[in-house]
């Protein structure tokens, strides 16, 4: 089936239903609606963007419609009649229709290159309501303005029995319009249920849709070897920005196909593929995936790791990198050590030191009042007993 998607710019999804209390008059010959179109021509498809005022609250102004609808609408060109097909059509005064249950479309303009723009006039169908009533639902709203939305969505009979033959009968009328409006309709049904996703809930279909879950996004990632995967974890991944393409790369560095929930764990933490082969680089080579985790966590990045390198410190065990990026050990406090003579620290001296407030500053003010030569232990029981003033 032909895509069919609507998206709304403008106006309201359960005020388009028209399911407040009150019924309206049946349209009458002359409720026309008038508005302006344009169209882009791509692939045997039509995207048509359509505007016209709001009765009683439109008025135009120097910069355009004030208070107008506006929508768009990707149909094909079987579904215009009378529009001349090629993707790149040239033509004038062209006139075509776009036929709906609650409604006609009649456009006239001109295109050039693929690309048009004119006037259309909407005229709504009388026998929409009871046509809608015989299927179960009841149009309280059935002004020209609603029945305008009723045909931009294709809210129809066609669009009743079809969700019928998947199983999706007696939905209210608010959670038709809903399908609609959010690209959840047919044919995206179709193709959830062509991946392995049959009898879901329609609300579940439409959050997917939502959040994403396309039938590229579903493909790719059972082709990474996700198949069977619930559909509830596949929006969750989706939300979290797992890809195929990331799994690709966690493959090709040697991990093992993780879960989906792994995934979104090592997405959530900012661990990337960059991120684990620059470790890599910096020589831990063999880290299982949930160490970079917790590497990540705590702000070691490869650039720390590195500099910590150029200063002796290389290849250090994992939970010594952590404790000392855990106790304020940056590599500016390192550099300031072996410039005042102090070089070669041990990792635990760094972190003894910098826990006891030893820093450059003091270092020198103790230089000052004669500790020049004092070892690390004795600048700790300096700094402990308050020897060196800061006076």
């Amino acid at each position: 089936m032909m895509r069919r998607q609507l998206t709304t710019v403008v106006f309201v999804v359960l005020a388009a239903a028209g399911v407040a209390a009150g019924q309206t008059p049946a349209p009458a010959p002359g409720d026309a609606i008038h508005g302006e179109w344009t169209a882009r021509i791509q692939e045997g498809q039509v995207s048509l963007q359509l505007h016209a005022p709001d009765p009683g609250r439109a008025a135009k102004t120097e910069r355009g419609w004030s208070g107008d609808w506006g929508f768009g609408l990707r149909t094909p060109f079987g579904d215009l009649s009378g529009l001349p097909s090629g993707d790149r059509l040239t033509a004038e005064n062209v006139r075509f229709e776009l036929v709906r249950d609650a409604g006609t479309f009649r456009f006239q303009g001109s295109f050039r290159d693929g690309r048009g723009a004119g006037l259309f006039t909407f005229t709504p169908r009388a026998a929409y309501a009871a046509d809608m009533k015989q299927l179960g639902y009841t149009i309280t709203d059935t002004s020209p303005a609603n029945l305008l939305r009723m045909a931009a969505f294709d809210v129809g009979r066609k669009l009743v029995n079809d969700l019928k033959a998947l199983g999706y009968s007696n939905l209210g009328l608010d959670l038709l319009v809903r399908v609609q409006t959010h690209g959840a309709g047919v044919e995206y049904i179709n193709e959830l249920r062509a991946l392995g996703y049959r009898d879901l809930p329609i609300e579940t279909v439409i959050r997917a849709r939502d959040h994403g879950v396309t039938k590229t996004y579903v493909t790719e990632l059972q082709a990474a070897g996700y198949k069977g995967v619930p559909l509830e974890q596949i929006i969750v991944a989706r939300d979290h920005g797992v890809s195929a393409e990331f799994t690709r790369e966690l493959r090709q560095l040697g991990y093992t196909l993780p879960s989906l929930e792994a995934l979104r764990n090592l997405r959530d933490h900012g661990v990337t593929p960059t991120y684990i082969r620059e470790l890599r680089t910096a020589g831990y080579e063999q880290l299982p995936v949930q160490e970079f985790v917790r590497l990540r966590d705590r702000g070691v990045t490869p650039s720390y790791v590195k500099e910590l390198a150029g200063h002796g410190y290389q290849k250090l065990p994992i939970d010594t990198l952590l404790r000392l990026r855990d106790h304020g050990v940056s590599v500016d406090y390192i550099a300031d050590l072996e410039q005042l003579g102090y070089k070669g620290l041990s990792p635990d001296m760094l972190v003894r030191l910098r826990d006891h407030g030893v820093t450059a500053s003091f270092i020198r003010r103790a230089h000052e009042q004669g500790h020049r030569n004092a070892s690390p232990e004795e600048l700790i029981r300096l700094r402990t007993l308050g020897i060196v003033r800061y006076e």
